[in-house]
Order: structure tokens, then sequence, then C-alpha cells
């Protein structure tokens, strides 16, 4: 395991460092929908390895995630007639459903804004506003103050605190991929007993 995380921390360092590193954050925040990683540990990264670009690489994420969001939103909405009647009864029950639904239309722009800002999965809150049908301009003009203020936040934070915070990952970037995978365990989990 710790090879294989030595092996990835090599990888991530070379396309953090590359000529062509904006373009990498871009594709990747682009796939956040169908990727199972956290985006600010995969931004903290690119701007640890590159501080100078740090506040350009905020500005193409926050884009990238906004376009990523526009499509799970189209998906949601476009694919519920086809697949609504097979995830309701099988995937989440329908009062949880109607819960959900009443509290999206009731605090709609809270809800994406606080959605998009927290450490939640953005594909979940993507594909969820686009089923209940929100607003699509309101929701992605939401989304991109969201991830545009959560991202400067962590831009910000490896700009002013980056070589501590680059000396602690070089030594427990192993113990950070495990945590991370934990986390990612435990939001799947979370989200599977909600919608019981």
């Amino acid at each position: 395991m710790q090879a294989a995380s030595a092996k990835l921390y090599r990888w991530a360092t070379e396309k953090a460092n590359a000529k062509h590193a904006p373009l990498w954050v871009g594709i990747i925040f682009f796939l956040e929908l169908i990727l199972f990683m956290p985006m600010d540990a995969v931004l903290m990264f690119f701007c640890l390895q590159n501080r100078s670009r740090a506040l350009w690489y905020v500005l193409i994420a926050a884009l990238a995630s906004m376009l990523s969001a526009l499509c799970g939103y189209l998906i949601g909405h476009f694919l519920w007639d086809l697949i609504g009647d097979y995830i309701v009864p099988h995937f989440i029950s329908h009062h949880a459903f109607d819960r959900i639904a009443g509290h999206f239309q009731q605090y709609e722009h809270w809800a994406v804004f606080l959605g998009s800002f927290l450490p939640l999965p953005l594909k979940a809150l993507s594909l969820s506003a686009g089923v209940f049908e929100l607003g699509a301009l309101q929701f992605i003009a939401w989304v991109g103050l969201a991830r545009l203020f959560r991202f400067m936040i962590v831009g910000g934070s490896m700009i002013l605190w980056g070589e501590t915070v680059k000396t602690f990952v070089d030594r427990h970037f192993h113990r950070i991929l495990v945590a991370i995978g934990a986390k990612v365990v435990a939001i799947s989990l979370f989200v599977w007993l909600m919608a019981r």
C-alpha cells in the first residue's frame, strides 16, 4: 500500500509541476461528477506544488466544477423520467424522496450554496437539483459562488502556510490517503442511511 501511495504521489507531483498543470486541474474538476475523490485535496496539492499559480488554479477549478455541476443537473433533469421509477422504491423510500424534495424547494438557494460549499458530493447535489427542477441559472450561479469561495480558502491557505503544509503532506501522504478513503466511505454510508 505504501509503495502504491508513493507511486501515486510521484505521478501527482509530475502533473502538478507539468507545463499543462492548469489543463489537468480543469480536467480533474470537470470529471468531479464521476470521480470519488476529495477535490479540495487535489486543489491543495496543485497549489502546494506551484504557489505562484494558486489563484489561477482556484479559478479554473471553480469554472470546471460549475460545468460538472451543470452536466449533473442536466442528467438529473432529463433522465429522471426514465430511471425515477426504478430509483425511488429501490434506492430511496418515497417518504425520504418527498422530504428531500420539500427541503430543496423550501431552501433552494441556501441548499445549493451550502451543499456546494461544504465537502458534500457535488454529484448528489447536482443530480438532485435537476431531478427537483430547480432553476438552472440560479443553480449554476449559487454553485459557482460557493465553489469559488471554498476554493479561495484552500488556495489562500496554501499561499499563506504552504511550506508547513507541504512538509506535512510529504511526510504523511500515505496516512492522508487512508483518512481520505475513510471519509469517502463514511459519506457514502451516511447518504445510504439517509436514503433508507
